[in-house]
Order: C-alpha cells, then structure tokens, then sequence
C-alpha cells in the first residue's frame, strides 16, 4: 500500500503514518486469527536517481534487499531538467511474506520523494531529517557523481558508505576521474565507497592472483612483459573503454608495483590501446611492459564486461598465463601455456549476481576497499594520459 502524503514535510506525520502502515500490515482477513509481524530496521539506505525508469528499478529489486537486510529506504527522485515542482511524499510498507503459509512475518518501510528543476536542491533537507537514528547509512548513488554536486556532497555527510555501479556511467572516463577525486576530499574520508561493477570482477581477481601461488610460476610471471585485456564495450558509451578492463589493468599495475609511463598510449586501431608500464623504480627496456586494451565483438557476451585477460612473459618463448569465458560464457577458464604444454587451472561458474546481491553484498562492508581505490588511482592515470593532460 502507497500513501501520498501532504506538501508539508512533517516528520511527525510521516512517522505517524508509518506506524499505521506496519499496524494494517499486520491484520489479518480473519478478525479472529491475530498475528505478530516485527517491523524492523537494521540500517537506512538512501537511493537517489534521476529518470523514472531507475526508480522503478529501484522498487522492483528492494523487496530483496530488505529481506536480507530490512531497512528504513528513503528512494529519491530528481529531475533537475524538467519544469520546478515542489518535493512529492509517498510513504509505504515493505513486507516479507511466508511462503508456505502465506503469513506477513516482516515489514520495513519506503519513503519515496520526488522533485523536479530548482527543487531538487531541497530533497536532502526532506529526506535526512527522517533518518533512522543510530543505524549505519547507505547511499547508493544512480547517477553521474560530480564532486562538485552540492546535493550529493549533503548525502554524503550524512552517510557511512557510497554505492556506485562503473556499469551505469555515460561518461566512462570523465565518471571515473570524479571517483578517484572523492577519495583524496578529505571531507569525504570517513565514507567507503563500493562500485558494484568492482565486485563483479571477484572472480577474475581471483584466479589471476592463483597463478602466483604456482612456484614453477613465479619466475614467469615476475618477468611479465605485456598485458591482454579483452572487453565488451559498454552499453552506454560504446566508443569508450569498458570500466571493467580499467580495472584489471589497474589492479594488476597497483599490485605488482608497475609505474605508468609518461607518454601517452597508442592507438593501433579504434578498438585497441596500448599502455606502457615499468616495473622498476626507473624507466628502462628491461622491465617495460605493455598493457593492451582491445574491445572486441559482443556477440552473446553483456557490454561493458570482460572477456579475455593473457599475460606473457619475456623469460620463455609462448609462456602465457590466461582467464577468459567459456564460448557458452558460464564459466571462467583459467590456463597456463609454457610451450606446447597447456596446463589448465581452476575454472569457477560465471555467477552473474542481480544487483539486489551486489547491493545486499555491499551493505556488509562499511571501510574503505583499499585495492579498489588504488586501482581506481591506477585507471584515472592512464585516463589522464590518454586525453593528453600533463602527467601527474
């Protein structure tokens, strides 16, 4: 049940009414049969979109993220292009309901506020003050984030964490540089941030730090001299490097202590750049290796994630260490090659988590993830040489 509530913003009201919505949640059609449904809350996400497409995503996924971790959300929608309305208040339950016997067991609560043009400004000033008090809070940020954004940095405040999806940008690059600024905002440091798109590469992570755990490996791979990575462009940007390949680059450079190059990367091809790397403190052609970033065909494969990732190494001919999805993309292959001997490795199912599991999955984690933000470091380096900016 959604109700509208009037143009004054009254905590009061707003949490008089909630308590009625838990009380009708809990009756039951027989008046003779009681029944106890708990209201709960053991966090507050804040949500912030700017279409009312996102918001009926948001809706449609968030009765399985309270059922994991049942919370006060406060959904917001801003429409900074469209014509001055003032903030509109609706206020629901969110119950949880026993399958076999069809019971309601568990109820939180949504209030959902929209406002359109100059007061959209206003949305932070309504929706903080109905807070939940003494739980940690979440902001999970749909949309293009701008340090410079007075309404985010308000959220922010207010906030234990950040969510973000690299998957949803526009703007690939430009989006990217905006995340690795909020994290040397010093007013900002006692905020984690997570990116979903970061979380779905776990398992590519995963089995490329495993070939390091292989003595016979550790020669070859300490003498790595260039770097594959294949990716599918992504859906909104098709021109632009996927975030995903970004990252894998950058968490490889920021791991194994690889500085990038002053100059700037080349351009084969369209769909092909290449960076270079050193792994010494200083530039020499001994230690240089090159980083190869190709966007390939999609085909049945979803934009914006990877498909391949090869490292070679200079100390034996065709030595290659490799991950990549299976033809059918249900599984993650990973192999070594030394020689004509082809020595396979683990190989973990593609697990394609909806992002209420991402989301729940991120609401586990209130400090900062130091290997996303060193990678995220990584990733606006190589950004800033490819538009030709002065190195840093």
């Amino acid at each position: 049940m959604q109700i509208q509530l009037g143009k004054t913003l009254d905590v009061e009201v707003v949490e008089r009414q909630l308590a009625e919505l838990w009380q009708e949640s809990a009756r039951h059609p027989d008046a003779d049969v009681e029944t106890a449904v708990l209201r709960a809350r053991v966090a507050n996400l804040l949500v912030f979109v700017s279409t009312d497409a996102a918001l009926d995503d948001v809706h449609q996924l968030l009765s399985d993220v309270t059922a994991i971790h049942p919370s006060r959300v406060l959904a917001m929608l801003g429409l900074r292009q469209a014509a001055d309305r003032d903030i509109d208040m609706w206020v629901e339950s969110i119950c949880q309901v026993d399958k076999r016997s069809g019971a309601t067991r568990l109820s939180c609560e949504q209030i959902t506020l929209k406002a359109q043009g100059k007061f959209v400004a206003e949305l932070p000033s309504a929706a903080l003050p109905l807070l939940a008090p003494d739980l940690s809070t979440f902001l999970w940020w749909r949309n293009a984030p701008q340090v410079s954004d007075r309404l985010l940095d308000k959220l922010l405040r207010a906030s234990d964490r950040l969510i973000i999806d690299s998957a949803e940008f526009s703007d690939p690059a430009a989006d990217l540089l905006e995340i690795n600024n909020l994290f040397s905002e010093a007013d900002y440091r006692n905020v984690g941030i997570s990116d979903l798109n970061w979380a779905r590469l776990t398992f590519w992570r995963e089995l490329l730090a495993d070939f390091y755990d292989v003595a016979p490996y550790r020669p070859l791979l300490d003498a790595v001299e260039s770097v594959r990575v294949d990716y599918v462009a992504p859906e909104l940007a098709e021109k632009a490097v996927a975030p995903q390949a970004l990252f894998i680059a950058g968490w490889l450079a920021s791991r194994l202590g690889w500085k990038l190059a002053e100059e700037q990367p080349t351009k084969e091809r369209d769909d092909q750049l290449s960076f270079t790397f050193f792994s010494g403190e200083t530039e020499g052609a001994a230690d240089q290796i090159t980083v190869e970033l190709n966007s390939v065909e999609r085909g049945e494969r979803s934009p914006g994630k990877l498909v391949e990732v090869e490292l070679r190494s200079r100390l034996a001919k065709a030595a290659s260490f490799r991950v990549a999805r299976s033809d059918d993309n249900l599984h993650l292959l990973a192999e070594a090659r030394l020689g004509k001997d082809t020595q396979r490795g683990r190989v973990l199912p593609v697990r394609n988590r909806s992002t209420a599991q991402l989301l729940c999955r991120e609401m586990e984690i209130l400090c900062n993830d130091q290997m996303y933000q060193e990678a995220v470091a990584v990733a606006a380096r190589m950004i800033t040489r490819l538009s030709g900016s002065p190195a840093d």
